[in-house]
């Protein structure tokens, strides 16, 4: 889950999409994740970007970001961290400690055998 959070103030010179495309550049995510979530080509969110970066008179995405955030067309805060999951791990091992279950078990290695056969060119055993 991104951590980041970006809300559009006003698209300026930009077109929906396109304002749409900078929300999730903010929030972190690259080109292959914009494209899932928009359900677009990679290539028309490259596209995308490319006219935000003309717009912007920016390089980079991370530029793109800096600039929009300066001209006040997107807000980025820090989503708060979730630490639910966490909490619930660690009361689940320490459960299994004190009923002296180890739930994680690696699986028995096989044990080779002591001597090793040796087999000849036509498949006879030598040893």
């Amino acid at each position: 889950m991104k951590r980041l959070s970006a809300k559009i103030v006003t698209q300026g010179p930009l077109t929906p999409k396109e304002a749409e495309v900078l929300r999730y550049l903010c929030e972190g995510y690259f080109r292959p994740e914009i494209a899932l979530k928009l359900h677009r080509t990679l290539s028309t969110v490259s596209a995308h970007i490319e006219h935000i970066a003309e717009k912007l008179d920016a390089h980079g995405t991370t530029e793109i970001v800096l600039i929009a955030q300066q001209m006040g067309l997107v807000e980025i805060s820090l989503r708060p961290r979730n630490t639910t999951l966490l909490k619930s791990f660690i009361i689940f091992i320490a459960l299994t400690q004190l009923n002296g279950q180890m739930i994680i078990r690696r699986p028995p290695r096989h044990q080779r055998p002591a001597v090793q056969r040796i087999y000849g060119r036509r498949g006879q055993e030598i040893v």
